[in-house]
Formats: C-alpha cells, sequence, structure tokens
C-alpha cells in the first residue's frame, strides 16, 4: 500500500495505491489553515492506510511557503512513522486534474473538492509508472 500527498497552502489532496495495479483512487482531503496541517490527520490517514511508501508531490515551486510545508511534512513523517518518502514532480498535475474533472458533470464545489485527491493520484500513478517491474 501506498498513499500519496498533493501538499497544498489550503488544500492537500491524497490517494491510496498499490504497486502491483499500478492504479490510484482518492481517499481523502485536508485543509491547511495558515499553510498548516493538521498532524492528526495526517497520523490517523497513515493509522487507516499503513502505507509502506509515501510519495509527495514535488511542486517545483519557489514558493517559500510551500517548500516550508513540504519540508514540515517530511520531517513529520520521518520522526513520526519512519515511512520512506519518494518526491515525485508534480508540475501540472493539477491542470490535468481540473481537465479529466471538467469532463464530468459534476457542481464547481464538488470539482474544487475532488481536484487535489485526483492531482494526488496522478502523482501516485506517474510514481508507479516509474518503478522498474522487478521492484513491484
Amino acid at each position: 500500500m501506498v498513499l500519496a500527498f498533493d501538499l497544498g497552502l489550503k488544500r492537500t489532496g491524497v490517494a491510496s495505491g498499490q504497486a502491483l495495479t499500478g492504479s490510484a483512487t482518492p481517499c481523502g482531503l485536508l485543509t491547511a489553515s495558515r499553510g498548516r496541517l493538521d498532524w492528526s490527520k495526517v497520523d490517523a490517514l497513515i493509522q487507516e492506510w499503513q502505507p509502506k511508501t509515501i510519495v509527495i508531490g514535488d511542486p517545483q515551486s519557489d514558493d517559500p511557503h510551500l517548500a516550508k510545508l513540504v519540508n514540515r511534512f517530511k520531517s513529520h513523517i520521518q520522526q513520526q512513522h519512519k515511512i520512506p518518502i519518494v518526491e515525485v514532480d508534480e508540475r501540472l498535475t493539477s491542470v490535468a486534474a481540473n481537465a479529466e474533472l471538467s469532463q464530468q458533470r459534476l457542481s464547481t464545489e464538488r470539482k474544487i473538492e475532488l481536484r487535489d485527491q485526483v492531482a494526488a493520484c496522478l502523482i501516485l500513478e506517474s510514481y508507479f509508472r516509474s518503478l522498474s517491474p522487478s521492484s513491484l
């Protein structure tokens, strides 16, 4: 089991998946207050899913607030859970998620709620594609 997080200053999408199937499923949305995640909710997801690896999107951004959030997240996971973290280039995943959701008949609010979770799925599926067959 692998969990992926599309970290954001307002919303963080979460997806789960299996390397064997190479597919990902949305499994949650965490909201941030002033760029701060509720660590108890992150911990609860990890407790529930028991991932062997955590994948996070690397935003490739110059935004110091986002970089601080990514670093805090990695530090928390390492200190509290000691689970390996893999960073995956996430550029354009939100754009791709918006494009995917625009084809569905959903309210704007529902699309906003799902966008970050779908982006987390895209990040996770990208990670699975990068694995060699022998590592599955």
